[in-house]
C-alpha cells in the first residue's frame, strides 16, 4: 500500500455529503487539539492561543512561574514556536510568540550566566528570523521599540548582545539610544 496522498484525500473528501464532513471535522477538532486551536485562530479566539504557547515558553525560562527555577528545556519552548506556526501563519502572531522567545531565553541567559551556546545561538538566529517576518510584512516600526528592549536586556555573554544588535542594524538601520 502506497502513502496516502492529497489528491486521494481531496477525492474521498470529495465522495462525503456536507453532513458527513461536517462530522469528520468535528471528529478532528475533539480528537486533536491542534485542530482545535487552528480553528480557534480563525474564529477570533488567536489570543488565548497566543497565550497558551507564550505561557509554555515561560514555563521553561521565567523563574517563579513554577516551582523552583526554571528548567529552561530549549527543546521544548521550540517546540512550542513550530507548533504554533503550524496552527497559523498571521505574522503578528507569530512575532509576538517568536520575540516572547528571544525575551525570554536571553534573560534567562542574563540572569543565570548560561554557558552553552544554543542558549545564545537559536534566540539570535529566532531574532533575525522575526525581523525578517517584520521587513517581509511592513510591520517593523510597529515592533522597533520591542526589538531595541530585547538588544538593552541581553547579556554580552557569548557576545550575544552585539549579535543581536548586528541582525537588527540590517534590518532597521544603525540603533540609536
Amino acid at each position: 500500500m502506497g502513502k496516502f496522498t492529497l489528491t486521494q484525500l481531496k477525492k474521498e473528501l470529495d465522495l462525503k455529503t456536507k453532513q458527513e464532513l461536517i462530522q469528520e471535522i468535528a471528529t478532528l477538532y475533539k480528537t486533536f487539539s491542534q485542530v482545535k486551536e487552528y480553528y480557534q485562530v480563525q474564529n477570533s479566539s488567536a489570543n488565548e492561543v497566543l497565550e497558551k504557547y507564550q505561557e509554555i515558553i515561560e514555563k521553561e525560562f521565567v523563574e517563579g512561574k513554577t516551582r523552583g527555577f526554571p528548567k529552561a528545556r530549549l527543546d521544548v519552548a521550540k517546540k512550542a514556536v513550530t507548533d504554533f506556526k503550524k496552527i497559523t501563519k498571521e505574522p503578528e502572531l507569530l512575532a509576538e510568540l517568536i520575540f516572547t522567545f528571544v525575551s525570554c531565553v536571553s534573560k534567562f541567559s542574563s540572569d543565570f550566566g548560561v554557558d552553552e551556546e544554543d542558549f545564545y545561538v537559536i534566540p539570535e538566529d529566532m531574532f533575525e528570523e522575526v525581523l525578517q517576518l517584520l521587513k517581509d510584512n511592513n510591520l517593523l516600526p510597529k515592533y522597533q521599540q520591542r526589538a531595541i528592549d530585547i538588544i538593552d536586556n541581553a547579556t554580552d555573554g557569548w557576545g550575544h548582545c552585539d549579535s543581536l544588535q548586528d541582525r537588527y542594524e540590517i534590518v532597521y538601520g544603525k540603533l540609536i539610544r
